[in-house]
């Protein structure tokens, strides 16, 4: 059994910038500031990392009630603001998606530094989030090399099989970092240049896998394949 573990952002799709907006949303009702996150680099980030970078910049209350209502907003936003015209699904995902769906041998699931309801919305919107029975998410830890064990204690407890390994991950993202989290964990790391992160970056960082996009799905077929 091979688990595959889905970045979100720049991986599965692209929100034309719908997260930096609502999380300027946010930071205005909950703290007052205009354009907070306009230069912020969210890629690879965790949200929890972002916002509390955030709050150190600007020596914000970051309690537990701003924090709730911070998140309550941002999601809200991040609602209306999916329905932009350059929001898409990255090429090939929907049909990469569906075909791992339904093949032996292999689940899907989630690794994301965005919050469960953020990554819920972004992919509901697109129909995608059906795909994905489990994850690790930036609830779990701000810590984004802290999710790959945790997602895989989480895919253990979902298909009843203790016996998963770290070796039996394939952490999948559009950045370094995601490449960082996958050797934080023993998966093995996949990364594809359809975020903001060229082919040629990425490959500086010697993923297992690299990939332009999904559109041909047969590398990562043949890499699991290869796994055994």
């Amino acid at each position: 059994m091979k688990i595959l573990l889905w970045d979100v952002d720049g991986t599965l799709i692209r929100s034309g910038n719908a997260g930096h907006r609502a999380m300027n949303a946010a930071a205005l009702a909950v703290f007052g500031l205009q354009d907070a996150f306009t230069n912020f680099d969210f890629g690879g980030r965790t949200d929890p990392w972002v916002l509390d970078l955030l709050c150190q910049k600007h020596a914000l209350d970051a309690s537990p009630a701003h924090l709730t209502r911070f998140y309550e907003v941002y999601v809200d936003a991040l609602r209306r603001e999916l329905h932009n015209p350059r929001a898409l699904i990255c090429a090939g995902i929907r049909e990469v998606l569906a075909s791992f769906h339904t093949t032996p041998g292999i689940a899907q699931g989630l690794l994301t530094g965005n919050i469960v309801a953020g990554a819920r919305v972004k992919l509901e919107h697109f129909g995608l989030w059906d795909y994905f029975a489990f994850g690790a998410f930036a609830d779990d830890s701000g810590e984004r090399n802290r999710l790959g064990p945790i997602a895989l204690d989480r895919a253990r407890l979902h298909l009843d099989r203790s016996t998963l390994s770290p070796s039996d991950l394939l952490v999948i993202g559009d950045t370094p970092h995601d490449i960082v989290c996958a050797r934080a964990c023993g998966a093995h790391a996949v990364a594809t240049a359809t975020g903001g992160f060229t082919y040629d970056e990425l490959a500086a960082h010697k993923p297992d896998l690299l990939v332009r996009d999904f559109t041909d799905p047969a590398p990562l077929q043949r890499f699991i394949g290869a796994l055994g």
